[in-house]
């Protein structure tokens, strides 16, 4: 086996990781988590992801990565107002609804004719206010991006 193939899948999985991961932590934080809840959460995903890839790697033959929702977590840190309970909630609803969508064929055709621009719009509609606050952070600290 080359080395490239498993360099490539380390660096896919870290940059995937690590970019998710400050939704993730975000998420937390809009709705009201302490410390030992965030890393509750993100301990249940890593291992959530690291099951299912081994799963899937065994059952395939093949590797394979998984992935949470960023769109999800994106979602719920760009929101105000809701508990703890609530996104909680609304994540055990979005995985029930994903499991549907990958059981139900009618369900997987209707979600797929929905276009990749306007998937990928609405994602960067929720990301964008973490790019601009990213922006707006310079002039606190300017000597960190200036490097």
């Amino acid at each position: 086996m080359r080395a490239s193939i498993p360099i490539s899948a380390f660096v896919a999985a870290i940059v995937g990781f690590g970019g998710t991961l400050a939704l993730i932590i975000a998420a937390a934080v809009a709705v009201g988590a302490n410390r030992a809840e965030t890393a509750s959460w993100v301990t249940a995903i890593c291992l959530a992801m690291a099951l299912e890839t081994a799963w899937l790697s065994w059952r395939t033959k093949m590797p394979v990565i998984t992935a949470w929702s960023t769109p999800g977590a994106a979602l719920v840190a760009a929101s105000s107002g809701f508990t703890m309970g609530d996104a909680v909630g609304a994540f055990v609803v979005t995985a029930l609804l994903l499991i549907a969508t990958g059981l139900f064929k009618p369900l997987t055709r209707l979600i797929s004719r929905i276009p990749a621009s306007v998937a990928s719009g609405m994602l960067a509609g929720i990301v964008v206010g973490f790019a601009v606050n990213a922006v707006k952070t310079i002039p606190a600290a300017p000597g960190w991006c200036c490097r």
